[in-house]
């Protein structure tokens, strides 16, 4: 029979075992940066990020960009957005996939965005797949493709993406993608739009 105090020693040591000390490190330097110090907070970012931490090397990324505590740099941001990235982080895949969409710090690439937001709409991820959805619409890094547009934005839709439902209510009100004019269709998909009521 094990004793109370070395139960709960051992309770203690199994409690932590699978924890993360830079996952401890970097909420630190969020709530740092939530305080104002930013230099505190930075400073543990960047060291975590140079170690390989995907989710300090987003926060890095989007300090970069926005110009929070350290110069406004979107050529660091994608620098750190591309680090966490391809270690299969959705912000950093996100973020990255936007700036070359708009050539933001990055040489523009219609074909680099389609393939990093491909990526996370493979993957589920609402947003990524409204892109996908206008990126076929558009054929903008890849060949127009209505059908794909529609089913990308049913997806979207799906994952509770309002601008997806919005696009396909402008698609059959106006007659795109393919699809006829159908006013009625087009309210049904606005009314997905609407917040709900209770």
């Amino acid at each position: 029979m094990i004793r109370a105090p070395r139960r709960l020693a051992l309770l203690g040591a199994l409690l932590l075992l699978g924890c993360d000390p830079q996952q401890d490190q970097h909420r630190t330097a969020m709530h740092q940066l939530l305080q104002g110090d930013y230099r505190a907070g930075i400073s543990t970012l960047a060291s975590l990020a140079g170690n390989g931490h995907a989710p300090s090397q987003y926060r890095l990324g989007m300090l970069y960009r926005l110009g929070l505590g350290v110069p406004r740099n979107a050529r660091l941001a994608n620098y750190w957005f591309e680090k966490a990235a391809r270690q299969n982080d959705v912000g950093g895949q996100y973020r990255l996939a936007e700036s070359y969409r708009r050539g933001d710090g990055v040489p523009e690439s219609p074909e680099l965005a389609f393939e990093w937001f491909q990526r996370l709409a493979e993957r589920g991820y609402a947003p990524a797949q409204y892109q996908i959805a206008l990126a076929y619409a558009e054929g903008q890094g890849v060949a127009r493709d209505d059908s794909a547009a529609i089913a990308w934005l049913q997806r979207a839709i799906a994952g509770g993406h309002p601008d997806a439902a919005r696009r396909l209510a402008q698609a059959y009100r106006n007659g795109e993608l393919g699809l006829p004019r159908d006013p009625q269709q087009a309210i049904e998909w606005e009314r997905k739009t609407q917040p709900a009521r209770f």
